[in-house]
Order: structure tokens, then sequence, then C-alpha cells
């Protein structure tokens, strides 16, 4: 005589059977091992100045963004990578065309290039954000205006004075004004600029003397994207 726990053998083997059956038709079936769907998005704008003149050749960069979290770090850190770069034409305009990646978080359009961007005449434009226009895909506007340095007026008229080819011009138009002068006698005078790191002895038309004294720009926090690296075992990337 079969016991009741024998009886019921036979029915959830019955069930088991029929689940993987159903899992084996799912896994089989048209489309179940199909890729998700790109998401395009085309990002196209204009850079003027504050007069509203087109500003060609200007680097405009698309930046996407995460936080990498480390399992022996005690605090997690943002990480941004270019995604991609273009220049504007002749009529100020540029158009930057990329998909949607999943494991970033949010998207940034950056308005400069720090290796090429003008900081004595202009303001560092500010980043502007189109992650939320760019979720379904499309295309979405982004314009900038690059806004004058206030020190430009009193840089330009000191260029015109000292002539744009002599050293103390091409000094003005690559660091801008000096953070304080001071006359070391003999017909020297010392320009310190704090934030490039640097101070230069001048004598007559000459720069005599260049001194480094320690800081300088910092390097921006994004990254421009490099061949795909292997991640890291101890990190974990949070894409929300």
């Amino acid at each position: 005589m079969r016991t009741s726990r024998e009886r019921r053998q036979p029915v959830w083997r019955g069930i088991a059977i029929a689940a993987g059956l159903l899992a084996v038709a799912v896994f089989q079936s048209p489309g179940a091992w199909a890729a998700r769907p790109e998401t395009i998005v085309t990002v196209r704008g204009v850079v003027t100045d504050a007069t509203g003149a087109a500003v060609a050749g200007h680097t405009v960069r698309l930046i996407k963004t995460r936080t990498i979290h480390k399992l022996k770090a005690p605090r997690s850190q943002d990480q941004g990578v270019e995604e991609k770069r273009t220049m504007t034409d002749g009529e100020g305009r540029f158009e930057l065309e990329f998909s949607l990646d999943p494991s970033f978080h949010a998207y940034f359009v950056r308005f400069f290039e720090p290796a090429l961007f003008d900081g004595v005449k202009y303001l560092v434009p500010s980043d502007l954000e189109i992650t939320r226009q760019s979720e379904k895909g499309g295309v979405v506007e982004a314009h900038a205006v690059l806004r004058l340095h206030p020190d430009w007026p009193q840089v330009k008229a000191l260029i015109a004075e000292y002539g744009a080819a002599s050293p103390r011009g091409q000094i003005l138009r690559s660091l801008g004004l000096p953070k304080h002068k001071e006359d070391l006698g003999e017909g020297r005078e010392l320009w310190v600029f704090e934030a490039a790191g640097v101070s230069y002895v001048i004598e007559g038309e000459k720069v005599v003397e260049t001194r480094k004294t320690g800081g300088g720009a910092q390097p921006e926090a994004a990254t421009p994207a490099a061949s795909p690296e292997q991640p890291d075992p101890e990190e974990r990337v949070n894409d929300r």
C-alpha cells in the first residue's frame, strides 16, 4: 500500500516537468534573447557670444556621469567620462549623436575644453544637463552664450598699451591680469599669477626670470573617454 507521500510525488513531479517545459518555451520563443533597443539622441545647438555673434571653432563636449562605490573606501566617488566631442561650424552650430548608456545616470553638454578655452576673454560656461530630455531619444536643443570675463576690458586695454607682441602683452593675453605686482627696483617688476602657479620678473621689454610658485589650475573632474577598461572587482556602480 502506498503512503500519502508516495501518492503526492507524481503530482509534484508533473508540476516540475510542466514548469521546465514552460521555461524552455519562453527562452526559445522568438525575441526572447533580443537585445534591448538603443536609444539614440541627437544634440543640436548654437554657441554665441554676448553680442549674439556666432563663435566658430568652439569645442563642445558630451559628458556622462555615474557614482562608483568602492567596497574598501569610506566614501563613494563620482565619475565623469567624455562620451563625444565636436566643434562649432562657421555659424556657431554643432551636432552630436550618441546612444544612451544605461550604466550612467546623467548626461551634460560641456561648452569648454580646458586646454583650448579662452578663459582670459570669456567666463567658463556652466554645464547644461540634458538627462531628462534624452530619456526618450530624438533631438535635444542645447545652446550656450559665452560671457566676457569682467577683467577683459582692462586686459584688452593693457595689451594695446604694451603691444600684443611684447612680453607683457603676450603674458596678459595668456594669463589675464596678475594677482599682484611688485616693484623690485632697478627697473624690474614682479608679476604674480597664483592661479597658474607662476611669476615673472620683467625688466624693460624682457622677461628675465620665471618662477614656479606651486598651485596652478586643477584638472577638471571629467576625464576624456579612453579604451574600455576592465571593472575594478572592488567597485560597485550606482547608476540610479
